[in-house]
């Protein structure tokens, strides 16, 4: 829990262009009331940046050139990907009824 509550609030600050917060000292962080204790988290920002992250990721992806024709023209093709997996899904519910 104190891993994910960390990386997230690290990868927050580096996502809005921040340093990397440095890492406070054992020594200097204070047991306030008995019973209390400091332990040491260690942090993978790779990792978890690559699960979590908001950085875009590009993919390249062939069409064929009439979607293409007709993306420029009229539509989007993150519309058109939406509408399709729509359709798709509407496909899979039609033969899952009928077979």
């Amino acid at each position: 829990m104190a891993v994910d509550a960390a990386s997230g609030w690290v990868l927050d600050e580096l996502e809005d262009g921040k340093s990397v917060p440095k890492a406070s000292r054992v020594t200097d962080i204070k047991v306030e009331k008995q019973g209390e204790f400091v332990n040491a988290v260690v942090l993978d920002m790779d990792a978890y940046s690559e699960k979590y992250g908001n950085k875009a990721v590009r993919k390249n992806l062939t069409i064929p050139s009439w979607l293409n024709t007709a993306a420029e023209k009229t539509i989007s093709i993150s519309q058109l990907f939406c509408s399709l997996r729509f359709l798709k899904s509407l496909v899979i519910i039609r033969n899952s009824l009928f077979i």
